[in-house]
């Protein structure tokens, strides 16, 4: 039962047989076979298959819900049990998280961290955040720290720990018009060349359809993408254009001269920023003494 889980969670995260059979180092037909047992002992439909992808029931996201803990647990019985018997577990942290955050969120923990933990191996994967909780929930990190919007879904094999957020932030020239406005509005947006992030990132998915849902975003220019926020106030400085993301709005020091900020929150809202792992996977010293680090008086 517990490999008819396995491959229930591996579909889950893979979308498609071939790829969950993969990871698994299993045939096709056998992941098949596994889920369709599930099916037959639970008495319901758990996927449908809709061309070469899967598409969950109801049924079958709530049993993937209460199965990844299980499977990450029982995965996790090797580095419990060493650490029970007073084993040194290995010195590494695996973190995938935006450079964003490690500039901004990161560098007081890491600091704390390396200091209690100077033999600690860290490794730094700079994603996105999509791509950064798609690495953790495959396995190829330890954690993430990510930012997810309001309404965008959790997946049901990781854990999400918010602790602080971020406001849609428009970046301007010293003196721009858009500074003038009493209330920015939506149509203000679209009379100026826009420097925006990506279009794999949740706050421009986030963007693009607050401006469809005014009708005005066929309307906007953008002259320049980029997935990586701390660039956005350089290429203000160039003269590119304005530039919207969300920032962290306390500390003051990241912010740099000769561009102004205002906030956007009124038409785009907030990211929220999470500490994420895996649900039921045994938490090393090293990545529970980061969380607490991280976490210490700012979780909300």
């Amino acid at each position: 039962r517990l490999q008819q889980f396995r491959s229930l969670v591996a579909l889950a995260r893979w979308q498609t047989f071939s790829a969950a059979a993969t990871a698994l180092k299993l045939t096709r037909a056998s992941v098949w076979q596994q889920v369709r047992g599930l099916e037959q002992e639970m008495a319901c439909t758990l996927v449908r298959t809709r061309g070469q992808r899967v598409e969950f029931t109801p049924a079958g996201r709530k049993l993937v819900e209460i199965t990844a803990p299980l499977v990450a647990g029982f995965d996790s019985v090797k580095a419990v049990l060493q650490a029970s018997l007073g084993k040194e577990l290995p010195q590494t942290l695996v973190i995938a998280t935006p450079p964003t955050f490690l500039i901004h969120e990161l560098r007081e923990p890491i600091t704390r961290l390396h200091r209690a933990r100077p033999k600690l191996q860290l490794t730094f994967l700079e994603k996105n955040s999509p791509a950064a909780i798609e690495l953790l929930e495959q396995g190829g990190a330890d954690l993430a720290i990510g930012a997810r919007l309001d309404g965008t879904p959790q997946r049901p094999s990781l854990e999400y720990t918010p602790f602080t957020r971020y406001p849609f932030t428009l970046i301007c020239p010293p003196g721009h018009p858009l500074l003038k406005n009493t209330r920015l509005t939506l149509r203000d947006l679209t009379r100026h060349p826009l420097i925006l992030p990506g279009q794999v990132t949740y706050c421009r998915q986030r963007f693009d359809a607050v401006l469809a849902a005014g009708g005005l975003l066929e309307k906007t220019r953008i002259v320049l993408e980029s997935n990586f926020p701390t660039m956005l106030s350089e290429y203000v400085r160039m003269g590119l254009g304005v530039a919207l993301s969300p920032l962290p709005a306390a500390a003051p020091s990241w912010k740099k001269e000769g561009v102004t900020y205002r906030s956007a929150a009124h038409l785009f809202g907030e990211e929220e920023i999470c500490h994420v792992r895996r649900k039921g996977e045994f938490e090393t010293p090293a990545a529970a003494k980061f969380r607490a680090l991280l976490l210490e008086g700012r979780t909300r």
